[in-house]
């Protein structure tokens, strides 16, 4: 029993772990050292916590992705701008004139303001011809003469038309592009997610196999103490220095993983000016940012309902379903005889103003008019181009059926792999403490001369094992929570880890 309490005191002026539950303990000593703390999962003070929050902030303001994806909603945008082009009004001028030999031909003056309508158009014009040899359907009088009138399809057209279906569909191609901008950034952050909890779980298991070296250094310090005492065996010696050096292999790959981790995270950051940016000085992962705890499966239903509204390929999906939709009306129209009529007021310049627009009896006499029909005698072109658009809105809406169908089953895995996750933590963090307990029983046997060292060796490897585990179950919610993310397209069940 000495020999068992000189080891108690040399543990305890190393700050090592002590055995608990030896004969005699003061209640008011700590059962836990540092080193089995850490082993336990306590935050490790070293370093400044870098938490996940703060990492995805800097990743979505300049990663190269996220400014990919803002590009391509603006493109979107553009895009929807120009299909307004189509009812842009315009203004159009003409001069032509021709002297010859001192004789005035002729001297053409036209000009035209046309509003596009959504039906039709409507235009005012003034038109003045002089000269001596002019057509005579041209001739005006010296003042000229004011035109104003309406263009509206008859048949086809009517319903709509090619700037309106242009229309439609580049308004679909904004949702389109915005649902591709929130898909590229859910992308990029589940990425980040995962190498976020990569590098923790490497943070983790470097300090846990740091903190077994450290261990296993200081028993075989001890041995040979005791060996040179006469109180053990040689043998020991060899069993001692073995761990020691297996646990030195486990630092090494450690410390591999965790510099090759640190790249991975490093990757994600950049700055403004498109440069790489490395980690903040001495920044070290925190749980804080890993999204710890499931989602409530009461809840799936409204995540489900949330999906259909946020998701981006569902966004996406519906948005062909409305571009196919637009060709297919316009398609339809196709069917129908093409006719348009097109009147025009008449007033000369002068004579009465603008109240020859609004004298009934007067425009009986001074307009023009054109009518137009036009139609092919079997439609085949234009039954074929129906059928293949009615076909196309039909594939479209089969797929926007098949993603709700995906979306659904990932939303439910991800819930549920979330929930497992949870208890997996719950679990795993009892195996850890009861490891240590075994491991702090064995300690006390083997000091009272009723275990061997190899068997202390062994119950404090699992102690280090299921210290490793729960690191790497802590890490895996990182990704399960950006996965829940991903499925649903709301990034927001990553801020909740914040």
């Amino acid at each position: 029993m000495r020999r068992a309490w000189r080891w108690v005191a040399a543990l305890t002026a190393t700050g090592l772990p002590l055995a608990s539950g030896l004969p005699g303990q003061s209640p008011e000593r700590p059962a836990r050292t540092p080193v089995m703390a850490s082993l336990l999962g306590a935050v490790d003070t070293a370093g400044t916590g870098f938490s996940f929050g703060a990492f995805a902030d800097l990743v979505l303001a300049h990663h190269p992705v996220a400014v990919q994806a803002q590009l391509v909603a603006d493109q979107a945008r553009a895009e929807l701008r120009r299909a307004w082009g189509a009812f842009d009004p315009s203004l159009t001028a003409t001069v032509d004139r021709k002297t010859f030999n001192g004789t005035s031909y002729y001297n053409y003056l036209d000009a035209a303001l046309k509003l596009p309508l959504p039906i039709g158009d409507v235009t005012v014009a003034f038109d003045r011809t002089l000269g001596k040899y002019v057509n005579p359907d041209r001739s005006t009088s010296s003042g000229g003469v004011l035109s104003a009138g309406l263009s509206i399809p008859l048949g086809q057209r009517l319903v709509t038309d090619e700037r309106r279906t242009a229309l439609q569909q580049a308004r679909a191609a904004r949702d389109l592009g915005e649902a591709e901008q929130v898909g590229l950034v859910n992308k990029l952050l589940f990425s980040a997610a995962k190498a976020y909890g990569g590098w923790y779980e490497a943070w983790r298991r470097r300090s846990i196999t740091a903190d077994g070296e450290a261990l296993a250094a200081f028993r075989l310090d001890a041995v040979r103490r005791r060996v040179a005492n006469g109180e053990a065996a040689p043998i020991d010696t060899v069993e001692a220095l073995l761990e020691v050096q297996r646990r030195q292999v486990s630092r090494y790959e450690a410390e591999g993983a965790f510099y090759l981790a640190t790249l991975d995270v490093t990757s994600f950051l950049w700055e403004d000016g498109r440069e790489p940016r490395p980690l903040p000085v001495a920044a070290v992962p925190t749980l804080a940012g890993l999204g710890q705890g499931g989602i409530d499966s009461t809840l799936l239903a409204s995540l489900l309902d949330r999906a259909v509204q946020r998701h981006p390929e569902l966004r996406k999906a519906e948005a062909k379903v409305r571009q196919a939709s637009a060709e297919r009306l316009l398609s339809a129209q196709g069917v129908l005889p093409f006719a348009a009529l097109k009147v025009e007021g008449l007033s000369e310049r002068g004579s009465d103003g603008a109240g020859g627009f609004l004298d009934g009896g007067r425009l009986a006499d001074n307009f023009k008019s054109a009518f137009e029909v036009k139609t092919p005698l079997l439609f085949l072109k234009e039954t074929g181009k129906l059928n293949a658009a009615t076909q196309k809105l039909d594939f479209q809406r089969v797929e926007r059926d098949r993603l709700e169908r995906e979306v659904e089953f990932d939303i439910r895995g991800a819930v549920f792999d979330l929930a497992n996750l949870q208890r997996l933590l719950e679990r795993q963090r009892s195996n850890v403490r009861q490891a240590g307990l075994l491991r702090d029983a064995e300690q006390v046997r083997f000091e009272n001369g009723e275990s061997t060292l190899l068997i202390l060796n062994l119950r404090e490897r699992l102690v280090l094992d299921e210290a490793l585990k729960l690191a790497a179950i802590e890490a895996k919610v990182a990704a399960a929570r950006g996965a829940l993310a991903l499925a649903t397209g709301d990034r927001t069940l990553l801020a909740t880890a914040r």
